[in-house]
């Protein structure tokens, strides 16, 4: 959620109530979150975060505020339970944005680190729950699509093994780009 204010405006709000109205600048809300910054603009788009955007049409300065970070970064480091739904969450919020998300990424916004293998385990046991709870499922569409390597820009492993286990990919017959751009395509399109 995003609130516009003038710095005298932002000034008055603070001294008001520093504790709901503190913030800082978004560039360290990125690094305090280690995330990168169109992640953490999602997050203040979905609400999740709150932002600031102090100053005049001229110079604007992002702000987070402090106890929205908090309460997030809190959240993240809670149980598992939720997990699934928190990742399905995000991507159907991507889809819908016709974005696609990094792994690293998304698997931060839910409490894991993509360099820890039983990270990576948990992650891949949670998402595969996000994709067969998702609407999209039973359209033979997975939304793990969605969620690529920084480098590669295509899904994991997994993304295939499940589309192969279903019956949607022949690992022989079908190139991984095509239907990798296929399934992204479809669910753009779902979604419009």
């Amino acid at each position: 959620m995003r609130q516009k204010c003038s710095v005298s405006e932002y000034e008055e709000l603070w001294q008001s109530d520093p504790q709901r109205y503190g913030g800082i600048p978004m560039e360290k809300a990125v690094a305090s979150l280690q995330m990168d910054p169109q992640a953490v603009s999602m997050l203040v788009d979905r609400g999740v975060l709150e932002c600031f955007d102090i100053g005049d049409d001229s110079e604007v300065t992002p702000m987070i505020s402090l106890q929205s970070l908090l309460l997030f970064k809190t959240a993240k480091a809670a149980g598992t339970k939720d997990r699934s739904e928190r990742i399905l969450q995000i991507l159907t919020e991507a889809a819908k944005s016709k974005k696609t998300l990094y792994y690293g990424d998304v698997m931060k916004a839910v409490g894991l680190l993509y360099k820890e293998s039983r990270h990576r385990q948990a992650f891949t046991a949670a998402l595969r729950e996000a994709v067969q709870k998702s609407e999209l499922y039973e359209h033979g569409l997975l939304i793990s699509a969605l969620l690529i390597y920084k480098i590669q820009f295509i899904p994991d492993d997994d993304f295939f093994e499940m589309a192969k286990e279903l019956g949607f990919f022949t690992p022989d017959k079908d190139s991984k780009t095509v239907f990798f751009q296929g399934q992204m395509e479809r669910i753009f399109k779902f979604y419009e």
